[in-house]
């Protein structure tokens, strides 16, 4: 899983050969890998280890127990441990009331280039919160951390109450576009034309898991998108909105960074998606 930043949102800008469709794809294919490769291997990220068991910070709701919903936050490529309490994301849901645990894990870049985040996020942060008794997991995941989420959670469906993806890197542009021209999200027919486990054939599956969750209309788990308007990866995430609710989708002007999340986060904390439907509330004890 790569992170869509700042240094490859304008990679559809460059100009293009003039000798044929087929070389203009196959050379924006080849940029929109090398400048994801680029991204990948680039800055400090590269230089935390990754640890066992993932580091976690936890904001209890009540000191006396817990409460029953935990929302978990994953973070970007260049975020660090306690970014989303600098950033304001803990307080403002603690000032909105939302009755959940909070939960930090500083999943960060390495246990994706070690191909260990699904695993470590699974048997050292879900896992362990499910026997503890927590009955609604959510996800919230900025960037890299969307992307993140959204592969844990084709992996583990069930686990999950929803997702809230905050600018998710959605894969190469061009896989956006071939989506868009065979007619959209809900009736594009996957191929699986990537080799398992490839750059390509990550992002099919995720593809895949997307179209089956905006069949239920977002709601199999819950899945809400929230980005900026000024996002260089605003087309894949267009794409990905157009399947969804309208409610589940929340657009602020702004780009990739942490004042445009903290908009997003504000706007979806006002829809009240965490509150526990009434239905559970009475089937539980």
């Amino acid at each position: 899983m790569i992170e869509g930043g700042p240094d490859c949102l304008d990679q559809d800008k460059a100009s293009e050969p003039c000798d044929g469709a087929h070389s203009v794809r196959r050379l924006r294919r080849i940029a929109g890998l090398l400048v994801a490769i680029a991204v990948l291997f680039s800055g400090c990220a590269l230089h935390r280890t990754s640890s066992v068991p993932v580091p976690t910070l936890v904001y209890a709701k009540r000191p006396e127990g817990q409460a029953r919903t935990l929302v978990i936050f994953l973070p970007g490529k260049r975020s660090r441990s306690g970014d989303f309490d600098r950033e304001r994301f803990i307080g403002m849901a603690q000032e909105w009331g939302i009755d959940a645990d909070l939960m930090e894990a500083d999943l960060h870049l390495g246990y994706y280039r070690e191909g260990t985040y699904s695993k470590r996020l699974w048997e050292d942060v879900v896992a362990p919160a499910r026997a503890s008794g927590y009955r609604r997991i959510w996800i919230v995941g900025i960037s890299l951390g969307g992307s993140g989420a959204l592969g844990f959670a084709r992996e583990h469906p069930d686990s999950l109450a929803g997702l809230v993806l905050l600018s998710p890197y959605l894969g190469p542009p061009e896989m956006a576009e071939k989506i868009r021209g065979l007619g959209g999200l809900g009736k594009w027919t996957p191929e699986k034309s990537g080799a398992a486990g490839s750059f390509e054939g990550v992002f099919e599956e995720i593809w895949i898991f997307l179209k089956r969750v905006s069949s239920t209309g977002g709601q199999s788990p819950a899945l809400f998108l929230g980005y900026g308007r000024d996002e260089g990866m605003t087309p894949s995430l267009d794409l990905l909105a157009e399947s969804l609710p309208a409610g589940h989708v929340a657009r602020v002007p702004g780009g990739h960074r942490w004042k445009t999340w903290q908009a997003l986060w504000a706007e979806l904390l006002s829809r009240q998606l965490f509150d526990e439907p009434k239905a559970e509330r009475k089937a539980l004890p």
